[in-house]
């Protein structure tokens, strides 16, 4: 069970908006007091939305089961093609971290790292005696499972592993793979974001990465966030239930936003040119 179970992260692109960045205003404020903004711009707080690399593992045995960074999977044997290694985006409040995690994060500076012990019940929870049952090997036959001791088997809706195979009959497991272990992160803030506009495309390259980041467009005028979508994104498989993802993070991130508006445009094509033009 990996970390993007216990809470997706995106493919790489460039950030882009469609308002330019207001330009600074001339302060008389003093010098102490720009440094102490700059300091605390640069520090995690209830709220803040950033990215973390981490490594998690387990502390008994300091098996690693999940990272953000590819040469680290690929050294300790779990890389999977079709995952994304990357940073991780956190909404400090939002649970899309273990909320032990984010609790700790707080406080710390960009570029700072931390390791962080999670308890069984901050994390999967303590091992649930009445989720290892027994079945007939008939039964698991039925569900097309082997009796297999090690086997990953999903019976129903459970999903487990088969501790045991004892003649006729095969105890599985349905606790979490993590139930019971306490956990190892070792955490790095990597970067805060904190323009407007760059914390709607942050929350929209969370929900769809399949899609370039540079292919969209935002803009916020009021309590009005618009995002243009590119006419792509209309053939992505669960788009509408992605797009309302995107509108609750946003009004998340853009706090005096009240709505977030939708569009996407078509052009018309061009009409086939005639043989022989």
């Amino acid at each position: 069970m990996s970390m993007r179970l216990l809470t997706m992260s995106s493919e790489k692109a460039e950030k882009k908006t469609t308002e330019k960045k207001a330009k600074p205003t001339k302060t008389t404020a003093s010098k102490k007091s720009v440094a102490k903004k700059t300091v605390a711009e640069n520090v995690v707080g209830k709220g803040s939305l950033l990215y973390v690399d981490y490594i998690i593992k387990t502390k008994r045995d300091g098996k690693v089961f999940d990272c953000t960074m590819e040469d680290v999977a690929r050294k300790e044997g779990i890389y999977k093609e079709d995952d994304r290694y990357e940073p991780m985006l956190v909404g400090i409040g939002w649970n899309w971290l273990l909320a032990a995690v984010e609790e700790e994060l707080i406080g710390m500076k960009v570029g700072e790292s931390k390791t962080i012990d999670v308890p069984p019940e901050k994390g999967s929870g303590p091992r649930d005696p009445s989720k290892i049952k027994l079945f007939a090997k008939t039964k698991l036959a039925k569900h097309g499972v082997r009796p297999i001791k090690g086997e990953e088997v999903k019976i129903g809706h459970e999903r487990g592993v088969i501790t045991q195979v004892l003649g006729r009959r095969v105890r599985v497991d349905f606790n979490s793979p993590l139930a019971g272990k306490t956990l190892v992160f070792d955490v790095t803030a990597k970067e805060l974001v904190t323009v407007p506009e760059e914390k709607v495309l942050a929350v929209i390259k969370r929900r769809i990465p399949a899609v370039p980041i540079d292919q969209f467009g935002v803009s916020i005028k009021g309590k009005t966030v618009t995002i243009e979508f590119p006419q792509t994104s209309r053939y992505i498989e669960g788009i509408q239930y992605a797009e309302i993802g995107v509108a609750s993070d946003a009004l998340k991130v853009i706090e005096k936003a009240k709505k977030v508006k939708f569009v996407v445009t078509y052009e018309r094509p061009e009409p086939p040119k005639e043989a022989g033009n």
